[in-house]
């Protein structure tokens, strides 16, 4: 139920962003309930929002039907998100940035719905749990430091998502990245920019490498997580814009930083071999930090405009913001639970 109702909370702030500049009662008007459908509808649109109702519906369904889960409790579910979403497109209405449609709600709906359909699956007696319980206890040493560690990955993945954080591949696209095969690709090169990217990669591998137990295979493991997380990141690139967009994710800038980081990620895992890596993992997350403070990418809206965020702070209140954050925090927060564990091991 908790989760619910932080999860409700996240969706009315998100719905009604920027929270501000609202319009007179008098402007209501709900004929675009039955509008026709426009000519024209973004990937990007509809798939957000059918994902980011999908865990209204799992939050729900466990929440109010957690014992017991019918096709009657289903409808019920898919009744609560669509009153939601609906809900949320009337109060767009007094909300002069944003646009109320039919398609979102039909979106939202679908998702909602989905995510009820699979809401059993998060059951105790689904065995998926215990299965993720079994992974976590084969691959990552114990401990609640470590499960922190866990949750960062999970906030550094998240942060990827969005095409607009200043991290690894994202970088901001609309900041003029060329594909490596552009001629003036060459005479844009950003080598600061290559840094922070092969800085990234670095601590990100050595972050993974200090969470895994030391009896596993720590090298193929680091790399695995890797790919995974650059492959969502090229994923999520194709779905929410255009296939097109995959062309500027290869840029030099890019591809150079991910080769050096890598490479620089796998000597160093080789050689700290009989080390502590604690030390060595510290080094590269505080130098990753210093970069990021002194050449670091600023917020920029989704329209490329750096915008004052001493004046409007509710800018970060949005996915955008959001995954901003994120990417700004991360190194700090890895530099913190690196410490937490290296400390954990020299009282052990």
């Amino acid at each position: 139920m908790l989760l619910l109702a932080t999860y409700c909370a996240l969706l009315v702030s998100g719905s009604l962003y920027p929270l501000s500049q609202w319009q007179d009662a008098r402007t209501f008007d709900p004929a675009f309930l039955w509008a026709p459908w426009p000519e024209t509808i973004t990937r990007t649109d509809l798939i957000t929002n059918y994902f980011v109702y999908m865990p209204l519906g799992v939050f729900a369904a466990r929440a109010f039907f957690r014992h017991r889960f019918t096709l009657n409790h289903w409808l019920m579910v898919c009744a609560f998100g669509a009153g939601l979403s609906l809900a949320m497109e009337c109060a767009q209405l007094f909300v002069p940035q944003r646009v109320a449609s039919n398609v979102d709600i039909a979106a939202n709906t679908l998702g909602t719905a989905f995510g009820a359909a699979i809401s059993p699956l998060f059951s105790a007696r689904s065995g998926l749990f215990t299965r993720l319980a079994a992974l976590r206890r084969h691959w990552f040493r114990p401990g609640w430091i470590i499960n922190a560690g866990l949750i960062l990955l999970g906030l550094w993945l998240l942060s990827q998502v969005n095409l607009q954080a200043p991290a690894l591949v994202a970088g901001g696209l609309h900041l003029g990245f060329l594909p490596y095969w552009e001629p003036a690709s060459l005479h844009q090169f950003k080598p600061i920019t290559a840094l922070i990217f092969a800085l990234e990669i670095a601590s990100l591998g050595l972050f993974i490498s200090i969470l895994l137990r030391p009896d596993r295979r720590v090298l193929s493991g680091v790399i695995t997580l890797t790919l995974a997380a650059i492959l969502l990141k090229f994923a999520a690139a194709a779905l929410l814009v255009k296939f097109s967009v995959l062309a500027r994710l290869l840029s030099l800038e890019a591809l150079l930083g991910l080769g050096i980081g890598a490479s620089a990620m796998l000597a160093l895992l080789y050689f700290r071999k009989g080390h502590s890596p604690y030390p060595l993992v510290a080094s590269v997350l505080c130098a990753f930090i210093l970069i990021k403070l002194f050449h670091g990418v600023p917020f920029m809206t989704a329209t490329g405009v750096t915008p004052d965020l001493a004046a409007k702070p509710q800018l970060l209140f949005n996915s955008t913001g959001i995954a901003y954050l994120v990417a700004e925090a991360w190194p700090y927060l890895a530099l913190g639970c690196a410490l937490a564990l290296w400390e954990w091991q020299n009282e052990a």
